[in-house]
């Protein structure tokens, strides 16, 4: 059973009801901090249980009532940073709750750039997760929105920050000093003339600009209910 697929989400939580806390062990909420901890300072390349088990000062094979392999704690360690998201309460409408929580998801996401590209790693299912999934619909709903709609709505915006925040953590990300390069190649490219005359604007927009652009065009699209 794959680490993250649903069915193992499914038995996850399962497996959560039977088990019974023991009196000052480890909890899963330790271990995916510790892990994070690693990830945050060192990269993933350096998570492996022993690192965790060192970083708390316990015997690897402790981890193993939590997360049976590297590739759960992985999974966990997902979850555990969707947990860091603050729930939107602006007071000013569905349409600017639901901005606040894509500014909100994207900032927890770049705040832990080791992390992102794990996120297609298997499906959002955890507990932090479905948390966000319930407030997001639920926002949706009561402004007024069908249910199968708030789905779409949901998912879209979910997946856009998703997708930013992949292009945003990862070598495509662009600092001014890239920028700066990309501009002065695209001036030196004959061959390209619209790319040529147009370098200086296609690389004015960093990616916070970009982001707030894109979900304005995108929840500009959605409308309002109806």
């Amino acid at each position: 059973m794959k680490a993250g697929s649903a069915a193992w989400w499914r038995a996850r939580y399962a497996a959560r009801e039977r088990q019974r806390p023991r009196p000052g062990g480890l909890e899963l909420r330790r271990i995916t901090q510790a892990a994070l901890d690693i990830a945050d300072a060192e990269g993933l390349a350096a998570l492996t249980m022993r690192r965790v088990a060192e970083e708390l000062g316990v015997r690897h094979t402790s981890l193993y009532r939590h997360v049976a392999s590297r590739d759960e704690l992985l999974v966990e360690l997902v979850d555990h940073v969707l947990g860091e998201g603050v729930p939107p309460a602006t007071g000013d409408g569905w349409r600017a709750d639901l901005e606040a929580g894509a500014h909100e998801f994207r900032r927890v996401l770049l705040a832990h750039p080791a992390v992102v590209p794990l996120l297609t790693m298997g499906q959002l299912l955890g507990p932090h997760a479905l948390r966000a999934r319930e407030v997001g619909l639920g926002l949706l709903i009561r402004a007024g929105w069908e249910p199968a709609r708030a789905v779409r709505i949901y998912l879209t915006v979910a997946h856009f920050v998703i997708g930013t925040a992949l292009l945003g953590a990862g070598g495509s990300a662009r600092g001014a000093g890239e920028r700066a390069a990309m501009t002065e190649l695209f001036a030196g490219l004959p061959e390209y003339p619209l790319v040529r005359r147009l370098a200086e604007p296609l690389n004015l927009p960093d990616g916070d600009q970009e982001f707030r652009f894109g979900l304005t065009a995108l929840l500009d699209g959605v409308g309002d209910p109806r």
